[in-house]
């Protein structure tokens, strides 16, 4: 009843509140259900039907009466949801497979219920007996032989079918595939795997055994590496399982060899692996044997139990002989490598073990050697002895060479200080140095391996000898150089420690020459009250308290010479070849050539030459001896000195700035930054006085300033913007001087104009006029001309040329030019205008001559607004005046411009 109401009204297409409230009446008329309980009921009736219908759907599959949209048009008839419908078709689909396998449609897999379920068990020991006796029950269960299930014929096209009928995904259909069959592929793997290694399989036979088996149950690969892993951890746990029981009883014969047992089984395991081609298995140690994973093949068994295993198999794996002597051959090692992998013991682990054990027989055999070379005759025969001695050791136990050098390195470090501690003045003598290298060869011991101990242990007296050699000059000379150079090697320094400890030498011995040259500049542009602030000192009287800035050339103080100084400073750095210079690439340079034979001519060549950069190890910075302020006041006073200087140590200098600026630690960019500093001042100075008396620069002095340039270090492009600035601030400062003294003639405002672009400067940008000023220039420079008539409308290149001059475009030219008509045409009218009331008409003619040459310039456009009397009577006074001498063109072309001026009508 529930069943068919709650039918009907669905399909009558209730509204949901029509169909709750119709609904709930019928189910509280039915005994007060509930709606939810109602609801229910209704599918309970629904389920069986559609149940039917699936079911008819598998019985019909092959006739082919049956598809989806038939399930479909049930399932809106019963009232099955999507969600109901997506359950009971997966539920239907495992039918079928289990149906495709002969197997019964349920089965009973329910353990029995035990009575005593509920009895508490009190004690720890009940609880291991019982968890021991159900592992007994397993491990005596026979496998079962499950190999006669397997799909029927025409299984796998009659489940693809129903999957789509059931609208089920690939994912969904395998899960049942597997689900109903992998018990029994379990038994055949778990079966064939166990065969193989008992040896009654070879691995490949094995592996298509399993294969097959999957073949034969439509299991995919996705599914079969969890199981094989699963299997594989099933196999291999139990013989470690079975041997655990003996190691912890101290059973070692039985723990050895169900261990070697075990590793074999693994082997087998692995070999079996290899035929299916999957990479998962590649690493089978990290695959199966992880013991933090306690379902893998070890992760059983505690930490405790895994290393004491190891133990036992390391202990019996090492053999003695009849004379007590012990060794592990390469069989065993390879096996405790394997065995390692199987217990989850790291590499590192493996190797104390093997250290702890056979170290102290190590140990031993190298202190004998070792003591027996250091007594001294050490002979190749005594050597062979030692090494043999230590090699047996060495092959016996089968030890790395990392294990005898961390044994070896120790003793020879002892060694080592044993002789310094003797040598005298801990400078090893030749028979010393011939045992350390004895030593060497007997401990197998590079020499880069042991320049750390030798430079610790002599890197003192090696630079004792450098300081020896430098002697009271300072500079280490040559014949000094080959013996500290066989100190080096007695010692057994490295070429970095060597060079190391002798630029420690010379900063030492540099330091106070640079605290000196540092202490001398200050002093020199320095007051008293400024170094007394500075070092916390006082200086007495302050010579300079009256203000005065420091005297000398360019403004810096040189009253005190520090340039011999300095230069012993670069001598002592170049002589004693501390600058680094390292080849940074090449250049081509052009070359002469002498001519071939006699009376030939000269050839040129182009060659590549290698291009050098150096590089200061040591610098006054680096030392901390002075700051960069200093450093910069010293390498400024230093390229001033040199550049003023007259004396024969002037090109000295010159040549020694860069190398003065490097010893400093002042970068190039810093050097150059100074150097244009000074420059800058010199060329002010030089560029100033020239241009005053020459009003331009030739080519003398452009020789003078390149040849400062090169004195300086200026490069040629900063050379040449210094040059400019500097022409630029001259220019300017004559640009102000010509505008704001009055009003300059036109004269003087064209050669003001013509010098800068002679120059090639920019009115505007270069010399720093406003846009008002170049327009002011441009009319005082035409407004003469257009008065005179000297510029006329016939004038137009020469307007350009100027306007162009001074920079202004072609709109401007010609705006400045029209203003200036207008204001000098409406001044000439009034004059007109004047003189004809006056009735001087002979004057009037005049100025009327001069506003035709004004109306020219406009076509006769000059927005007059005179009298109509007026208009005509000028018109007709300068109609009447005398034409003598005038072209009759000319005479009509003035009067047309004065009447349209005029405004004057036909």
């Amino acid at each position: 009843m529930l069943f068919l109401t709650e039918r009907a009204f669905r399909q009558g297409k209730e509204t949901e509140e029509a169909f709750t409230f119709e609904f709930s009446r019928v189910a509280k008329a039915l005994g007060e259900l509930s709606m939810s309980e109602a609801l229910e009921r209704a599918k309970d009736v629904a389920r069986p039907f559609y149940e039917r219908a699936l079911a008819s759907t598998r019985s019909k599959l092959e006739s082919g009466a049956v598809n989806s949209d038939m399930l479909r048009r049930a399932r809106v008839t019963l009232g099955i949801t999507d969600d109901e419908a997506k359950e009971m078709h997966v539920e239907s689909f495992a039918q079928e497979v289990r149906s495709q396998l002969g197997l019964p449609d349920e089965e009973d897999e329910e353990d029995e219920i035990d009575i005593n379920q509920d009895k508490r068990v009190e004690t720890v020991a009940e609880i291991e007996a019982k968890m021991q006796k159900m592992k007994e029950e397993a491990a005596s269960k026979p496998v079962e032989d499950t190999s006669a299930i397997k799909f029927k014929d025409g299984a796998f096209d009659q489940l693809s079918k129903l999957q789509e009928v059931l609208g089920l995904n690939d994912e969904d259909a395998d899960y049942e595939v597997a689900a109903a069959t992998e018990r029994y592929w379990r038994n055949t793997a778990l079966q064939t795997l166990d065969d193989a290694i008992a040896g009654t399989k070879d691995p490949a036979k094995a592996w298509g055994i399993i294969q097959s088996r999957q073949k034969e149950l439509f299991l995919k690969d996705s599914s079969m590496k969890s199981m094989m892993t699963s299997i594989i951890m099933q196999s291999l746990g139990k013989p470690l399982e079975k041997v655990n029981t003996f190691a912890r009883v101290n059973n070692a014969a039985a723990t050895y060899d169900g261990l070697i047992d075990a590793i074999a089984a693994k082997e087998t395991c692995k070999d079996v692996l290899k035929e299916a081609g999957w990479s998962e298995f590649e690493d089978f140690e990290k695959a199966c044997f992880d013991p933090f994973d306690k379902a893998s093949a070890c992760g059983f068994l505690t930490n405790m139990d895994r290393h004491n295993m190891y133990q036992i198999f390391f202990q019996r794996s090492v053999k003695v002989d009849e004379e007590g002597g012990k060794s592990i051959s390469d069989e065993a090692k390879a096996r405790m490598k394997e065995l390692r992998g199987m217990l989850g013991i790291s590499e590192e682990e493996g190797e104390n073990q093997i250290r702890n054990f056979f170290g102290p027989e190590l140990q031993s055999v190298l202190v004998a050697a070792v003591e027996e070379v250091t007594r001294g005759n050490t002979t190749d025969v005594l050597l062979q002895n030692m090494k043999e001695k230590i090699g047996s050791v060495i092959s016996n136990f089968q030890l790395e060479d990392e294990m005898v050098r961390s044994y070896a390195g120790p003793l020879y470090n002892r060694a080592v200080e044993q002789i310094a501690s003797t040598a005298p003045g801990g400078i090893p003598s030749k028979d010393q140095v011939e045992t350390l290298a004895s030593l060497r060869e007997l401990l197998s011991i590079a020499m880069e391996d042991v320049y750390e101990v030798h430079g610790n242990t002599f890197g003192a007296q090696y630079k004792k000898g450098i300081k020896e050699a430098l002697g009271t000059t300072g500079v280490i000379r040559e014949e000094f150089r080959a013996p500290l150079e066989d100190l080096k090697s007695r010692l057994g320094v490295s070429d970095q420690a060597a060079k190391d400890t002798y630029l420690e030498a010379l900063s030492e011995r540099m330091k106070p020459m640079i605290e000196y040259i540092s202490n001398e500049m200050e002093r020199l542009v320095l007051t008293n009250d400024q170094l007394a602030q500075k070092r916390g000192d006082d200086y007495g009287e302050d010579y300079f308290k009256s203000g005065q800035k420091a005297s000398g050339k360019l403004g810096l103080g040189t009253d005190g010479n520090i340039m011999s100084d300095i230069m012993n400073l670069i001598d002592f750095y170049v002589e004693n070849d501390i600058v680094e210079k390292s080849v940074v690439g090449t250049k081509k340079v052009e070359k002469k050539v002498p001519a071939d034979e006699e009376g030939g001519e000269e050839k040129t060549i182009t060659v590549e030459e290698p291009v050098y950069e150096s590089a200061y190890p040591i610098t006054a910075m680096g030392l901390q001896c002075i700051d960069e302020k200093v450093a910069e006041l010293c390498y400024r006073q230093f390229v001033v000195s040199s550049f003023t200087d007259q004396s024969p140590n002037a090109a000295r200098y010159e040549a020694s700035k860069a190398t003065f600026g490097g010893i400093l630690g002042l970068t190039a960019e810093k050097m150059e930054e100074i150097g244009s500093n000074i420059g800058g001042m010199v060329y002010d100075n030089y560029i100033t006085q020239s241009m005053s008396t020459k009003g331009a620069l030739d080519q003398q002095d452009m020789m003078f300033l390149a040849n400062i340039q090169g004195k300086l270090g200026i490069s040629a492009e900063k050379g040449e913007q210094m040059m400019l600035d500097t022409q630029k601030k001259i220019i300017s400062e004559e640009a102000s001087a010509l505008l704001d003294a009055g009003s300059p003639t036109p004269e003087q405002i064209k050669a003001f104009r013509e010098k800068c672009n002679s120059m090639g400067l920019d009115l505007e940008t270069d010399v720093g006029l406003s846009k008002s000023r170049l327009v002011s220039m441009f009319s005082m420079e035409i407004t003469p001309g257009i008065d005179s008539g000297d510029i006329t409308i016939e004038s137009a290149e020469q307007l350009q040329e100027i306007q162009e001059s001074l920079g202004l475009s072609e709109e401007e030219g010609e705006e400045v030019i029209a203003t200036l008509i207008q204001e000098r045409a409406n001044g000439v009218l009034a004059d007109v205008v004047g003189c004809m009331l006056r009735g001087m008409d002979a004057v009037a003619v005049e100025s009327m001559e001069v506003l035709v040459q004004y109306a020219a310039f406009v076509d006769g456009d000059l927005g007059f607004e005179v009298e109509e009397s007026n208009a005509n009577k000028a018109y007709n006074m300068f109609e009447n005046k005398d034409w003598s001498g005038v072209d009759e063109e000319e005479v009509e072309r003035q009067k047309a411009l004065l009447k349209k001026a005029l405004g004057v009508s036909a």
